[in-house]
């Protein structure tokens, strides 16, 4: 190696640098020495550069919450796996293993799905107008295979046929979180558990409500009830079903309110506007 080559290698070493973050004259310095220069942004952009920051923090503290629960889920998995690979178990006990591995299975796929949405900044598909009753049918299919769903009495009222601009992926989703939290609820009761979905439309807005005979939410989470993370006596839960829930009726014009809330019965609404 010449020693033009040996003294430019020794220049490179020289000059790297670790990586650094500073915010001294409203500079952020990266490795190596690349700036960002925050002096001459419009103060404009500073809200939602927090709210980005903000987003991206609670995502990270999810990130660890999800890791730990899907640590303990594998561990049940792997567990549950390895007695099913005994020859002395009978066919009950094996069901009863198989359906451990599903549920944990399921677990895991809800949080990661709660992550990746709550990820995303803003919807990704166009709005489609079609029959709101039709999203509505899939997501109350989806929370009877649940098996927080599967005893509870899912009573579905005559849906009209309201047509609106949606997303109906997203919007399933929304329903979805909002029966499945009714379910969880329902189930809580001294009662037998029972769900009601009702949906309507008032001129240009469709309002869908759901009503569970749950003990209702304790008084310490009421007024954070749609934040990031906030669960309301759920062991397994992500805190993030009514933050999401919250989001897309938003992004169709609407919102989800905690409408009534006593010891017999705790109501949520979802409304949407038909033309967006």
């Amino acid at each position: 190696m010449s020693n033009k080559s040996r003294e430019h290698r020794g220049t490179v070493r020289t000059h790297r640098r670790k990586t650094k973050i500073s915010d001294r004259g409203n500079i952020l310095v990266f490795d190596k020495g690349v700036g960002l220069d925050l002096r001459n942004e419009p103060q404009l952009h500073a809200p939602r550069q927090l709210i980005e920051a903000e987003r991206m923090s609670a995502i990270g503290r999810m990130a660890c919450s999800i890791s730990h629960d899907m640590r303990h889920s594998l561990t049940a998995i792997y567990a549950n796996a390895e007695f099913l690979e005994r020859h002395d178990l009978c066919a009950g006990a094996r069901a009863d293993l198989l359906l451990e591995i599903q549920e944990a299975v399921l677990a895991m796929t809800d949080r990661i799905d709660s992550l990746l949405q709550f990820g995303s900044s803003g919807r990704k598909n166009p709005l489609v107008h079609a029959r709101v009753s039709l999203v509505v049918e899939k997501a109350v299919a989806a929370v009877k295979f649940h098996p927080d769903g599967q005893n509870v009495s899912i009573t579905v009222g005559k849906l009209p046929p309201a047509e609106a601009d949606i997303d109906a992926r997203n919007l399933e989703s929304a329903i979805y979180n909002l029966l499945l939290n009714a379910c969880q609820a329902a189930t809580r009761s001294t009662r037998v558990p029972e769900v009601k979905v009702h949906l309507t439309e008032v001129d240009e807005r469709i309002y869908l409500t759901i009503v569970d005979n749950g003990p209702g939410i304790p008084a310490s989470v009421r007024s954070t009830l749609f934040d990031p993370f906030v669960t309301a006596g759920k062991p397994n839960g992500t805190g993030l079903g009514l933050t999401l829930a919250r989001r897309i009726a938003e992004e169709h014009g609407g919102s989800v309110c905690l409408e009534e809330l006593n010891r017999e019965r705790t109501v949520f609404t979802l409304s949407l506007t038909k033309n967006r």
